[in-house]
């Protein structure tokens, strides 16, 4: 069985259109939990129109305290799942009808490579869409110049190139993610799975969207053009924000090493100590470690951001 989790604050507006889109998906074994993060508007009302519709299939968990943050409602909401295989829902994208079959065919090839007992991750592409879903772009890893298949560990720790809403995770990975208690420096659910499959598992990636992948004004996370020249001198003008991002990926990692450093490979171990070391070293320490372990990021930008802010 495959639990579907999905975390819902304020979502109103799209939720539906959401839910109607998982009932729609042609591989039918699965069950959607929604977990309320005390939402402030008619959210619990339609969700629990769909648990009454479908009370086999839809249930909802409501909290009497906001988690603060998707990250923490995701968190919580994983330590409840008890399907073979975990998938994560925002509250206002909608899935395409193929979209859980086609994860599932991947995961099981993974399944075939590592064994059923690795922690392992498979994720997709998205579509880019407006809130009224019109497609602004056919690739969001196009879009922001991400490569999907780079996912070694030494890629990982410095840029995140899985979105969690195309992600689907083995048990093995959400229980050994699980047994090492909640993160309290992931920068984002996704991204901490990311780690522990690619220092302890495997990740599969299918080079194809299953996801229409909604932008408005209020995503916690959006979809950003790395090629907008804008977007870029914004950046580039405020370093608090960009020294900001790259302090969290520091912090990061430093958990993950106290959690699981341990137990990696030693050539992965390596990597990710010399990675926790970075903010101690010199300038010119700090790009000749992101030069020797390979901790460059995607597109000319975000190099020169590396090279500039570090």
């Amino acid at each position: 069985m495959i639990a579907i989790l999905m975390a819902a604050y304020n979502g109103e507006r799209y939720i539906a259109q959401q839910i109607e889109s998982i009932l729609n998906q042609t591989e039918t074994g699965w069950k959607l939990t929604v977990r309320d993060d005390c939402s402030r508007d008619a959210t619990v009302s339609v969700i629990r129109r769909y648990t009454e519709k479908y009370p086999e299939k839809i249930g909802i968990l409501e909290t009497e305290k906001n988690s603060g943050s998707a990250k923490n409602n995701f968190f919580r909401l994983m330590e409840d799942a008890d399907g073979d295989y975990v998938m994560f829902s925002d509250d206002d994208d909608v899935w395409l009808p193929e979209k859980i079959q086609t994860t599932l065919l991947k995961m099981k090839e993974l399944e075939r490579n590592f064994g059923a007992g690795a922690p392992l991750l498979v994720h997709t592409d998205l579509k880019v869409a407006d809130e009224n879903l019109r497609v602004i772009s056919p690739s969001l890893l196009r879009m922001q110049n991400l490569k999907g298949s780079r996912d070694r560990l030494s890629n990982l720790l410095s840029q995140n190139i899985v979105t969690g809403c195309t992600v689907m995770a083995n048990r093995a990975l959400i229980c050994t993610a699980l047994r090492a208690g909640i993160p309290e420096h992931a920068v984002m659910h996704d991204w901490w799975l990311a780690l522990i499959a690619a220092g302890f598992g495997g990740i599969g990636f299918v080079d194809a969207p299953t996801v229409l992948y909604r932008q408005h004004g209020n995503n916690e996370v959006g979809a950003k053009n790395s090629g907008d020249l804008r977007y870029n001198l914004r950046r580039f003008f405020d370093p608090a924000q960009v020294r900001s991002a790259l302090d969290g990926t520091y912090g990061q990692a430093r958990e993950f090493y106290v959690k699981y450093g341990k137990k990696l490979k030693e050539n992965d171990r390596a990597v990710l100590e010399a990675y926790c070391s970075i903010p101690e070293k010199s300038k010119w320490g700090r790009l000749a470690a992101i030069g020797k372990y390979g901790f460059w990021k995607t597109g000319f930008y975000r190099k020169l951001g590396q090279i500039w802010f570090s």
